[in-house]
């Protein structure tokens, strides 16, 4: 009999442990075979259905447009959990606005962010690749060209190359993201009346410690006729009150690399504080800036969470600056979305059987190096006069319109700010 008992708690103590070692250990040691695929017939509509907007009163006088490259709902979620808890409170839970964007280009229900900045800077859906290009190879003009026409002072900003995909849409015009040549030179003639980020090498030649494959040197044209600086330090001495164009190029190429850099907060900030300084000076109609808080994406490329949460910090510091700025005052807009979701994140429970967490589990559904984007919807915020038209499903062509609309556009006379 004691034998018996002897083998049987054997039996029990070993089915206990190999219980306990499967369920917490499995899907570490066992070999998932690849998820399955699946390939399924889309078919593309003729025409984007615009959203039907509401009138909106009193109008708004200034925009503020942050986007964060490559930031899906689950990027939020994890920031969120990742700070404090899934119950910590961050500058996205400070909108009263909120609702989903259909990022899609016009032949592919993957964008990249050339398509989608583009479906916001002009309110045309187009190819993925194409700078402020509607589908057919014609320019198209985008909402800094047509506010520069009725007295706005325009800005962009990003920490990336300026002449990087996102904020080249709102100045530039070319078949090619790729084309940095062109692309930098018709950011220079653009109507944009600050920049700031990366990029200083596609402004000047090769020969003169630059990037360009021609001759032309617009960082010379720069200091010559303009406000020109490189370092945080310069930036900081530059006076908000100022009529002259100020280009901040702070890196050869994407910022990030150097300690005399800024960050984008503190590019935004100089921003907004010009431009409203701007405004005052000149009798301008109000202002428009559009930040990007770029390298979110290039993270999650990456698949590197940590650096993911570390521009997730810089983000949500700018918006903190933005609605800082906005609830001071009853005339800015501020919009907050992405113009895709890079990485296929998912968040998972840390052990099978649905018990206490002790960690969130981080997964990448996009192998590092193989594309990345997916054709999730993207989250969009929403603060200030014409808020409301942000909720609900929107196509990322709607925001273009959404915008013009809370500053009443079509009223707007023809201007200059002086």
């Amino acid at each position: 009999m004691k034998t018996f008992f002897k083998y049987f708690l054997t039996f029990v103590l070993g089915a206990a442990t190999t219980f306990f070692l499967i369920n917490q250990y499995a899907p570490l040691i066992i070999a998932v075979p690849e998820k399955d695929l699946e390939f399924v017939p889309i078919v593309f509509d003729a025409e984007v259905k615009q959203k039907e907007l509401s009138s909106v009163s009193p109008k708004a006088k200034n925009i503020i447009l942050l986007i964060g490259d490559g930031m899906g709902a689950n990027h939020i979620t994890a920031y969120k959990t990742a700070r404090g808890g899934p119950n910590h409170l961050t500058a996205f839970d400070k909108f009263p606005i909120s609702g989903f964007v259909k990022t899609h280009a016009i032949d592919s229900i993957v964008t990249d962010s050339a398509s989608s900045a583009t479906a916001y800077s002009t309110g045309v859906k187009t190819i993925n690749r194409y700078i402020g290009m509607g589908p057919e190879n014609n320019p198209v003009a985008n909402i800094t060209e047509l506010l520069y026409e009725r007295g706005y002072i325009n800005a962009i900003i990003a920490t990336s190359e300026i002449t990087h995909a996102t904020p080249a849409s709102f100045a530039a015009h070319n078949i090619s993201r790729y084309n940095t040549d062109e692309i930098a030179t018709d950011i220079f003639q653009s109507k944009n009346h600050i920049i700031l980020g990366g990029g200083k090498g596609f402004f000047q030649p090769i020969v003169d410690g630059g990037l360009r494959e021609d001759d032309l040197n617009h960082i010379q044209e720069m200091k010559e006729d303009h406000l020109y600086i490189e370092t945080l330090n310069e930036l900081e001495d530059l006076p908000v009150a100022t009529k002259k164009r100020v280009f901040g190029l702070f890196a050869q190429e994407e910022l990030g690399l150097a300690e005399d850099e800024p960050s984008l907060s503190e590019m935004f900030s100089y921003a907004y504080n010009s431009a409203d300084e701007r405004v005052n000076l000149g009798k301008c109609n109000g202002f428009f800036i559009m930040a990007e808080g770029s390298q979110i994406d290039w993270r999650s490329h990456d698949n590197d969470f940590s650096g993911m949460i570390m521009e997730l910090d810089e983000f949500n510091q700018t918006i903190d600056n933005a609605l800082r700025y906005a609830k001071s005052r009853d005339d800015t807009l501020v919009v907050v979305t992405a113009d895709h979701e890079t990485g296929g994140l998912l968040i998972e429970q840390d052990n099978i059987s649905y018990e206490t967490s002790e960690a969130m589990k981080i997964s990448w559904n996009t192998a590092v190096g193989r594309g990345g984007h997916t054709g999730a919807m993207v989250p969009i915020f929403a603060y200030g006069p014409g808020a409301e038209n942000f909720s609900g499903i929107i196509d990322n062509t709607d925001v273009f319109h959404a915008m013009k609309k809370a500053i009443g556009f079509e009223s707007l006379e023809l201007a200059q700010c002086n």
